[in-house]
Parts: structure tokens; sequence; C-alpha cells
């Protein structure tokens, strides 16, 4: 079971029943089912605000109120006075008897309308549930009952926080009845943040009708439909895998750019013009114009990683291991075919082995159909390699030779230049072995 530490609550100094400190929910080990949600709040009203939110994660077994039923001691307390301890003792007692869950008070002050806030949440459980007073009321909270959390990393879920009636106080709206919030009360501090056995009525929890205007709370604190919205997405979390690309021809491979991503990117697809960045890989082997590029991507992605798996090209027969670590669940690499005009061995949006195991991918050759292919020496970067020493290449981009086409599976040498033989190839250009290693 995994808790996080309840935190000291400083709504503020006016709210006297908040000001105590909320006892630590200890740590007793974790799961290995666990997953981190990102949980932001707003406040929607136009005049309430909201103490900071009670929340636990929980199997669907627990329910922290009911429509209908009487609330417990600790959702009055909260309703009534923003008494949040009492409700974090009740929460704490749930999650230790179901033995895994978490429970906790979300940090800060008061929430004002249209703020946002957000904590984050580490669990093996399925289940949210959240309560916050509604300060301007007699007993008036935000709930959140048992809701679904993601299933999916990067997925995110969107709820309505509804206003409930805890059913256990009179709804006079007077200020002297509601705690002595500065914001409620203008200044004037009448109220007492106490409950008052006068005002008990003994009911059931029910959906709020708002602020009615029979006491001297303005229309500035009423609200239509639900008070907040709350955003739940599930964090990826990030793995470590060990890479191995072994060379399976006679040609010489640029250290491979490669970049992890979600289903949504594709860094290069047959039947499509090549980005700027694949293109001066494939011409020229330029590593850093498409490093740039997907690191770009990764940005916007706002997850994922990207880099170069050198310095040094890769020679025929040989292989080099890289250790990467990503959120995301897709890999793809590009590696230019040295000795060719613009060839380049590539994978393209590869799933990543997420749950466990090994993976196994074939880097297929890929005419980038930017640059026609003569096949000539003075036409191709000047390697040794593929020069025998002449160096008679220049490394950059012919605009004579431009084809403007789109990238297609590539055919080989065909011998129509003065190219040695032993660079042509058969079938895949590599193998990349994918090893999940933490």
């Amino acid at each position: 079971m995994k808790k996080t530490r309840l935190l000291m609550l400083a709504v503020a100094s006016v709210l006297t029943t908040l000001t105590a400190a909320v006892p630590s929910a200890g740590a007793n080990g974790t799961h290995s089912n666990d997953a981190t949600y990102t949980v932001s709040i707003t406040n929607i009203t136009d005049g309430q605000y909201l103490t900071p939110a009670n929340f636990a994660a929980h199997d669907p077994s627990v329910r922290v109120f009911n429509r209908g039923q009487a609330a417990s001691p600790g959702v009055q307390a909260v309703a009534e006075n923003g008494g949040v301890p009492v409700l974090a003792a009740e929460l704490n007692a749930a999650v230790d008897a179901q033995g895994l869950g978490v429970s906790g008070v979300a940090e800060g002050g008061p929430l004002a309308p249209g703020q946002t806030t957000n904590f984050d949440v580490t669990t093996s459980a399925t289940r949210l549930s959240i309560v916050s007073m509604l300060i301007c009321t007699n007993d008036g909270f935000a709930g959140l009952n048992s809701l679904g959390l993601p299933t999916i990393d990067g997925q995110s879920r969107v709820y309505p926080l509804q206003g409930y009636d805890a059913g256990t106080e009179i709804n006079t709206e007077l200020k002297a009845d509601i705690v002595p919030a500065p914001f409620c009360q203008e200044g004037a501090g009448s109220g007492t943040g106490e409950s008052n056995p006068a005002l008990a009525e003994n009911g059931v929890i029910r959906t709020h009708k708002t602020i009615n205007g029979v006491g001297d709370l303005g229309e500035n604190f009423d609200w239509n439909g639900p008070v907040a919205r709350i955003v739940i997405t599930r964090v990826p979390a990030v793995a470590e895998y060990e890479l191995t690309i072994t060379n399976l021809t006679g040609q010489y491979l640029t250290p491979p750019n490669w970049v992890t991503h979600d289903r949504s990117v594709d860094v290069f697809q047959r039947g499509q013009a090549a980005s700027p960045g694949v293109q001066a890989v494939a011409e020229n082997g330029a590593v850093p114009v498409l490093a740039d590029e997907l690191a770009g991507a990764v940005s916007a992605a706002g997850f994922g990683d990207s880099g170069v798996a050198g310095p040094d090209p890769i020679r025929p027969g040989q292989s080099r291991t890289f250790t990467i670590s990503t959120a995301a669940d897709r890999l793809s690499v590009v590696s230019m075919l040295i000795c060719t005009n613009d060839g380049f061995a590539g994978l393209d949006s590869r799933a990543l082995p997420r749950n466990g195991g090994n993976r196994t991918y074939r880097l297929q050759g890929y005419d980038a159909g930017t640059e026609i292919n003569t096949e000539l020496k003075a036409d191709i970067v000047p390697a040794p390699f593929c020069q025998m020493g002449s160096g008679v290449g220049t490394g950059e981009s012919n605009p004579a030779l431009a084809e403007n086409g789109v990238i297609t599976r590539h055919r080989t040498l065909r011998g129509v230049g003065d190219l040695d033989p032993g660079f042509d190839w058969n079938g895949a250009i590599a193998t990349l072995q994918i090893r999940r290693v933490g």
C-alpha cells in the first residue's frame, strides 16, 4: 500500500478549523502496477471558493458519499466547516482496510473562482473520489464519487464536479451561520466555523439548489450547473531500453537518429516527400538537422525523447548498443546509407516492448526521392570508404540532381555509376534488437 503524506493546510487564518496539521498517511511499500495521475481541478463558479480537495484513490467497493444517504461525519465536517482532517482520517481508514489505494489533501489554500490547482496521485487503485467544501454555503460541497481513472498512458478523462448539499444543516444563507472567510463575510467575520446544533437538518445528501437569496449572501455566490471541472491524466511511466543495431550490408551507416513518440507521429512515410531533416541525412549524412527536427517534435508533443547513437559510422557487420529512457511507446530510426546518393535505413513508428520482453525489427533501405541516383563518387559524400581515397564528393546537395520525388523502397545499387559492387545489398539493411531493462 502506498499513501501520500497528508499535508498541513493553511487555508486562511479565519478558517479556524483548517489550521491544524493533517495526519500522515504513512507508506507501506509500492505495488508493481502503480500508476501516476495528474489531477487538475478548476473552479468554474463566479463567486464560490473551494477548500483544498480531500481525495482518495480506491477500488469500486468504496463509496465516499451517496446521494439519498446521510453524510459521513467526515463529509459533514468538510461541508459545514471545511474540517478537512476529519474526512482525511476517514479516507485513510478506508484505504487501509483495502490494503491498497492512496488518500490525501491537495496542497495550497482555497481555490478561487476561475483558478486551477494540480496535484499528483500514485496508486494501483482504479477509482478516485474527491470532496471539497463550497465555502460560502451552510453545508455545500463539490464532489466526485468513485469515478474511473484512465487506463492508458497519456490518456485524460474530464469530469464535472457537481454541487451537493450534505443535508446536515439548514440553508439559512446567513453570514452568521457560515465560516468566517473574508471572501464570504466582506470583512464582517461574524461566522463561527463550527456546527450549530440549532441548525441541524438530519437529512441526506442531495444536489445543491444553489443560493436562493433567503439570507444575506449575495447573488455573486450563486452558481448554475457544475461547480468545478476535473481533468485526470495518466502520466506515462518512464522505461529504459537497450538497443542493438547491426549493419547487415557492405554499406557504412551514419550514427542513427532516433526518436520515441506516440502513435500520432511519423518521421517518414513511403509515398510522401521527405522532411528537410530526413533529406539532409539521406543526401549528406547531416545528422544535426534531423536531430533538431526530432527534438522539436518531442517538445511539441510534451513527451518522448530523441538523440543520436554516435558519433562514428557503423561499419559493415558491426553492431552498436545504446540505452534510451522514455515514457513514449513508439520508436523511429533514420540512418544514411553513406555510399548512396539519397539512401537511408529507416524504422518508422514501431512499438516498444512496454510490458517486458524483447523485440527485433529489420531496418529497410529507402530512397528519399530527393536526388537522382547517379551512383557517381562525385555526387556522394567524400567518405574514404566510398571514394577509395579520392575524396571527390562534396557532401552537399546539388540542385542539378534534385529529383523532387517521394520516399520509396530503395532498389539497391544498379551499377550505373562508379561505386564498387560491394556497396550493394540484398534485403534488410540492419537489424534492431530492443530489450527492456528497466
